[in-house]
């Protein structure tokens, strides 16, 4: 096979190139790829697959902590009202003890008003029996001599009686009264006893609400520790998606240099014609066989400097890949690409078409630098 020379009007677009160049220069500096310099690109592709899903567990980690944070956040604020609830509930009952205290106030009152009159009935009833005892000693003492003023002996016996019924009544009035003293105090005993009951079923209650609120509490940290932590290494991760993106886009653009042994192969097919320059005739590229209307992608990104037919090659299509790296791609059976549209690596740019050498569907390929052909085994990942 004869010698292919790229045409003349590929200088046209050193300009161009030099852009590409440029900015490709910039990018390995603001991006420098040490830390992915031991991989492939099919290695890289891989790795970025695989922290792809990684960023996807941790997102999916982020939503089941954030329910779980949100379902506590329920739950404390149940636990909130409730305890609201019980605190009104201790304000009814401390207002019950008021009340009790004022009736115990007024039961006190009467208490002491009770001892008064117990103190007053008291006093009389040691009056009168004084004045018995002064009566009945006048009587042992006079014997007989003073029987015969009946009329006195008479008023002191009434007199007597009429204090004796005294005593009695007030004997009565304060066992009634202290009796009713008794029933109020022991109704009053009853509902302080009721009352601390109720207060201490309460407090209990509070005391086990505000310990469910401190594991509430507690739970709600380490839950939004984990999700912390979770949100952190999702950053990580993305972080170094990123990175993996920007040097796979690196050396997947015009860097072609950096690719070498890592290219993909342009079509999926049987390698028929192998590079030998010394061959006679000559082959400065390599021939695939393939299915019909296979598939022919770019092996690195760059931009269409040439699509059309050349004499002995049928449709050619030509990609320039920066620092005077070019890829040819011949005996294509259709190419809707442009001149100067970019392309990125692996994206599809024609189909095959029929390839003479082999006397059916396949794809001519080669890669040049500086217009000199250069060997495609060295370069793609067969």
């Amino acid at each position: 096979m004869r010698r292919f020379d790229p045409p003349l009007f590929l200088s046209g677009v050193r300009a161009l190139c030099l852009g590409m160049a440029v900015a490709a220069f910039l990018a390995l500096c603001l991006f420098p790829s040490d830390g992915f310099a031991a991989e492939s690109l099919s290695q890289l592709e891989q790795r970025l697959a695989r922290e792809k899903e990684k960023a996807e567990e941790r997102r999916q980690s982020l939503k089941r902590l954030t329910e779980q944070e949100r379902k506590l956040n329920s739950d404390l604020a149940a636990a909130e009202k409730r305890i609201l609830e019980l605190e009104k509930g201790i304000a009814r009952h401390q207002t019950k003890i008021l009340e009790l205290g004022s009736a115990d106030d007024e039961a006190r009152r009467e208490y002491e008003s009770l001892l008064a009159e117990q103190a007053k009935t008291e006093k009389a009833q040691t009056e009168s029996l004084r004045l018995l005892w002064e009566i009945e000693g006048r009587r042992v003492l006079s014997g007989s001599r003073d029987m015969a003023d009946w009329a006195k002996v008479d008023r002191e016996y009434a007199w007597s009686r009429e204090l004796y019924a005294a005593l009695e009544g007030y004997r009565k009035e304060l066992d009634f009264q202290e009796s009713r003293l008794a029933q109020v105090l022991g109704r009053r005993d009853k509902l302080s006893r009721d009352i601390q009951n109720s207060l201490n079923a309460v407090n209990g209650e509070k005391t086990r609400l505000l310990k469910a609120r401190l594991d509430y509490d507690k739970q709600l940290a380490d839950v939004r520790r984990h999700r912390a932590g979770t949100d952190s290494e999702l950053q990580a991760v993305l972080k170094l998606i990123s990175s993996l993106d920007i040097e796979i886009a690196r050396r997947s653009g015009s860097d072609i240099a950096t690719l070498k042994g890592n290219l993909p192969k342009p079509v999926t097919g049987g390698l028929k014609v192998r590079y030998d320059p010394d061959a006679a005739p000559a082959s400065r590229g390599l021939g695939f066989s393939t299915a019909e209307k296979a598939e022919v992608r770019a092996v690195a990104g760059g931009t269409v400097v040439h699509n059309d037919v050349l004499r002995g090659f049928g449709t050619v299509l030509i990609v320039q890949h920066g620092d005077d790296y070019y890829s040819l791609y011949a005996f294509l059976g259709s190419s809707p690409l442009k001149v100067g549209q970019d392309v990125q690596s692996r994206q599809k740019i024609g189909t095959a078409g029929y390839y003479p050498t082999i006397k059916g569907p396949g794809l001519y390929f080669e890669l040049r630098f500086k217009q000199k052909a250069i060997n495609p085994e060295q370069w793609l990942a067969l």
